[in-house]
């Protein structure tokens, strides 16, 4: 089958996918769910861009015209028993003088969750569609791109059970699994990597801290590889937590447990684990949690902070952790980062989910602003990996200025206990930084300047491996109607690598976004 061919079956999959999830959602919930109206905003934006080098990374250096057509839904349903959000598009990308390949890339990130039976059986499903770098050495994948991109696609389906014994007491049982697809691959010799199975399955019974606590939990994760001879990655452990209530806001505790995994030989799969743990919780808009526990593969730990007021929101994450790349990908936070620490700035000023929704949106869309903030290259590679990670984003809104801000460094190394998995290639064990700011002033009421910067590196652990991109962006946003947002900038990029083929692109766009 032609390669065009071949891609337009793999975008037709793609589409499907995400239709059926999102046409089916409401088929999941109870009639007077479905009687009840969902709240949904359509819309499409465009953009018409002249590029010095639409193959930047590729050493062309062959200008171009780039149109880009985005169709999009947004959706958000906030009931007493189902709920539903996200976002589903397709970008379609063509060129005049045939730089590019025409492609349909689909995007996608909804979730929903329905009370199958009231406050004891609940159904969670969820369907995500991003472009990842099929090379994380070479360019990053630009506005209006497909080089060095493809598509990874996960559906999600998660039966829970969960119920109360007392106020203080409670229970669950939970079953994540996830399947996970590759599309749109540039190379021809491309072959999967990253696809197959994920699962998580887990219970509980936990009693709060009153002023002592305790927690009793059981789990099974377990990955399998598609087209893997070898036997999945198993790993099965019990785990009791007890905590005390130091103060009316601060808990302290420790935890112990038992482990077996698959990926160590027969006659060694059983470790003890032994940590502490510990949590902040001054108010509703602040929170402090961590622990460290002794795994079977080393240290285990996990740092989280967050914190919101009216106009300014961050959150921190320092963590470190055993996990395989569709792990990864299913524990991903929501892609639109900025808009998740907006929606906590908004909480005050828009306590209805909903309307918040609706004023997260349009604020966005009015100041220009970026859906997401940089974040590290997902690595696509077959790999068991020790993941060390630490990112920091804030963001700032005034009468007239919005700042975002956000810096991260990760380290990805094979487990020592990976096995075959451990190929000691650069794409599984390298170190990425990054950091971006983005500045948003309003001229007007209807008029506002964006000015962003970025820079990312990628180096290998085991290797010369090197690539460095920076990156600049001015955009100017105009309300042209309620409905009607038009746009015009230009954005400077620069790659220095010894892998890829280094490379400076100049764009210039136009373009609007409206919605339906």
């Amino acid at each position: 089958m032609p390669r065009t061919a071949r891609a337009r079956l793999r975008v037709g999959r793609c589409t499907s996918w995400i239709a059926i999830v999102a046409a089916s959602a409401p088929l999941l919930a109870p009639s007077t769910v479905c009687a009840q109206a969902w709240q949904a905003q359509a819309g499409v934006s465009s953009q018409l861009a002249w590029s010095s080098d639409p193959q930047f990374g590729l050493g062309n250096g062959r200008e171009d015209l780039i149109l880009d057509i985005r169709p999009y839904i947004t959706i958000h349903r906030e009931g007493p028993r189902f709920q539903a959000s996200g976002t589903a598009a397709l970008n379609a990308i063509t060129t005049v003088n045939g730089t590019e390949e025409r492609r349909v890339l689909p995007e996608a990130d909804l979730n929903a969750r329905l009370e199958a039976l009231e406050r004891f059986l609940y159904v969670e499903a969820g369907l995500r569609a991003l472009r990842i770098s099929e090379d994380p050495f070479g360019a990053r994948p630009g506005p209006a791109t497909h080089f060095n991109t493809m598509t990874s696609v996960q559906a999600r389906l998660s039966p829970s059970i969960e119920s109360t014994i007392s106020p203080n007491m409670r229970y669950r049982l939970r079953s994540d699994n996830t399947t996970t697809r590759e599309t749109g691959a540039d190379s021809e010799s491309a072959i999967p990597l990253a696809e197959g199975y994920f699962g998580r399955h887990a219970a509980f019974l936990e009693h709060d801290p009153k002023p002592l606590g305790w927690r009793i939990e059981a789990e099974r994760s377990e990955t399998r590889y598609r087209g893997d001879t070898q036997q999945p990655l198993t790993l099965d452990l019990a785990r009791l937590s007890v905590d005390y209530a130091v103060g009316a806001n601060v808990t302290a505790g420790v935890r112990i447990g038992r482990e077996r995994t698959s990926v160590l030989p027969d006659g060694d799969q059983d470790r003890n684990i032994v940590g502490a743990q510990a949590s902040w919780r001054p108010s509703a808009r602040t929170t402090l949690s961590a622990f460290h526990e002794k795994r079977f593969f080393g240290s285990s730990w996990n740092l989280g902070f967050d914190h919101r007021r009216p106009r300014f929101a961050w959150n921190i994450v320092l963590s470190r952790s055993l996990a395989t790349a569709m792990q990864a990908l299913f524990e991903l936070p929501p892609t639109n980062n900025v808009e998740a620490l907006l929606d906590a700035m908004f909480i005050t000023r828009f306590p209805d989910p909903a309307e918040r929704a609706r004023a997260v949106d349009d604020f966005i869309a009015r100041q220009g602003l970026p859906t997401q903030t940089l974040r590290p290259i997902d690595l696509h590679t077959r790999r068991l990996s020790l993941v060390t990670l630490r990112s920091a984003t804030v963001a700032m809104t005034g009468i007239r200025n919005t700042v975002t801000l956000t810096a991260f460094a990760l380290h990805t190394e094979d487990a020592e206990q990976a096995g075959s998995l451990a190929t000691g290639s650069s794409v599984g064990n390298n170190k990425q930084h990054g950091a971006s700011a983005a500045l948003t002033h309003r001229l007007s009421p209807t008029t506002a300047l964006t000015v962003s910067s970025e820079w990312s590196r990628i180096r290998a652990t085991n290797a010369a491996d090197l690539s460095i991109q920076r990156s600049a962006t001015v955009r100017l946003n105009r309300q042209a109607s309620p409905w009607t947002v038009a746009f015009v900038g230009a954005r400077y990029r620069e790659l220095d690598s010894n892998v890829a083929a280094d490379g400076e692109e100049g764009v210039l766009f136009v373009g609007f976004d409206h919605k339906f």
